[in-house]
């Protein structure tokens, strides 16, 4: 079905119009941006499709309207190896989230090494019509692999965050601070990830490679290759990590993708209306929402653990009342009413933040890339609580900018450093001017722009 549209489309397009295949990993916030990048090509005469899992269809349905009306026009295809169903629902996964170790490798690898495959079957199965593939973190080294295949098609690389090698700063997916006290850490600190990568995944891509009769590769070769050979754009605030010098043309550091549209069909409902209205000149308001990885992390008890302090922290600071997202929070039997507490807001539903949060004061998050983005775009001071991957990077360049304080890991969180980092985040007159001024410049980068530009000049 997906060659049949393709074929019917290529016949009303002009010359320039080329045919660019999207495969994303990940949670709908993680296939955001590229949605947003494949709904803008369109509009530039491109066929685009965009590979997603099983469940983005019913994922794009519970985010309502506003999601809807931006993915209706864009071709899907469905790509197997559902990173999140398998961190939520295996033992083994649970297990290395909930208690994790660099030295677990053979618990890694029976995760990843599966879910690899189904990536790169995927992407063979449905890259073959294409002119272009646009590459993601998840998607790279698979990706690249299926295109030897066809060279003819062509490669870019869009990346959430820093994924190029550098001395400036450390690799944000290890979990640590941002920057090293000698810019040679951050050399041995890329050097040792990049090891740690080949180690575990090297086997695995030569034996995907063999089973399209490629040749095998040392993978650490094959990733300088694809730092030095293909054309990247990191969708990341130079304001709030500035672009590294030793880094080369080829790699650009343009800006988030943001949906300036997202939030226009969307109708709110009259209850957190009428809570937003009661309290925005009264009250310092404030969100708190750490996403979809709470119900994997934790279990039923410490989720409503963690409800509690939240609860304590918010009613500890007398000059603050809160909207707290519910969503990523499965407990069994939860029971919470707006009528229970007028201090909180209790969102049951998803709403989009491009309407949420030009009406408060503060946000409190786990640090994803895009949701760091869109709180410090409109101006809100921002605490980091994170959880793992890249979020306790993002955190560090939030605490470095001097525009929130330092994150808290959300597994050390309590009722007296909750209070106290509220505290903080709402009164330090700083944090506020430095929000307000990265805010206005993130709003005139437009890295999605740059990313049409980026896709466009590999044809000419």
């Amino acid at each position: 079905m997906m060659n049949d549209t393709i074929a019917k489309e290529e016949t009303a397009h002009n010359n320039n119009s080329k045919k660019i295949f999207i495969p994303t990993i990940g949670s709908l916030g993680d296939v955001m941006p590229y949605l947003i990048l494949a709904k803008e090509l369109k509009t530039h005469g491109h066929i685009v499709w965009v590979g997603v899992h099983k469940r983005f269809e019913q994922q794009a349905q519970d985010m309502g309207r506003f999601i809807v009306l931006l993915t209706e026009s864009i071709d899907t295809i469905e790509l197997d190896g559902d990173m999140d169903i398998v961190m939520s629902s295996t033992p083994e996964a649970i297990e290395l989230q909930r208690n994790p170790s660099i030295f677990k490798l053979s618990l890694i690898k029976s995760i990843f090494l599966p879910l690899m495959e189904k990536w790169f079957n995927g992407i063979v199965a449905n890259i073959k019509d294409a002119d272009l593939i646009v590459l993601s973190i998840n998607s790279a080294i698979v990706g690249m692999s299926a295109i030897e295949k066809h060279p003819g098609i062509k490669a870019v690389a869009i990346y959430p965050f820093p994924c190029t090698p550098t001395n400036e700063f450390s690799p944000p997916l290890l979990s640590g601070k941002s920057e090293s006290l000698f810019h040679w850490i951050n050399s041995l600190k890329w050097k040792m990830s990049n090891y740690g990568m080949s180690s575990m995944y090297g086997d695995k891509i030569n034996q995907l490679r063999a089973s399209i009769n490629l040749p095998a590769i040392k993978l650490l070769d094959y990733c300088h290759n694809l730092v030095s050979t293909v054309a990247t754009a990191t969708i990341y605030s130079k304001y709030l990590l500035p672009r590294p010098l030793d880094w080369s043309e080829n790699n650009q550091m343009v800006g988030p993708i943001f949906n300036q549209n997202l939030s226009i069909d969307f109708k709110p409902s009259e209850d957190i209306v009428e809570f937003l209205e009661m309290n925005k000149k009264e009250k310092k308001l404030l969100y708190i929402g750490v996403g979809s990885m709470m119900h994997i992390m934790f279990g039923e008890k410490e989720q409503l653990e963690f409800l509690t302090v939240i609860q304590a922290a918010v009613l500890n600071n007398n000059n603050c009342k809160a909207i707290v997202s519910l969503s990523g929070i499965e407990i069994k039997d939860l029971f919470l009413t707006n009528n229970d507490n007028n201090n909180i807001f209790y969102l049951k539903t998803n709403i989009p933040h491009t309407w949420l949060f030009p009406q408060l004061t503060a946000a409190i998050h786990h640090g994803g890339a895009g949701t760091t983005h869109t709180s410090l775009k409109f101006g809100l001071p921002t605490l980091i609580l994170p959880f793992g991957a890249d979020q306790p990077f993002n955190g560090d360049r939030v605490y470095i900018n001097k525009l929130g304080p330092k994150p808290i890991p959300v597994r050390q969180i309590n009722v007296k450093n909750l209070t106290n980092a509220i505290q903080d985040l709402l009164n330090t007159d700083e944090y506020q001017t430095n929000a307000k001024k990265i805010g206005e410049l993130i709003a005139k980068e437009n890295g999605l722009d740059h990313c049409i530009k980026l896709i466009e000049s590999q044809f000419m």
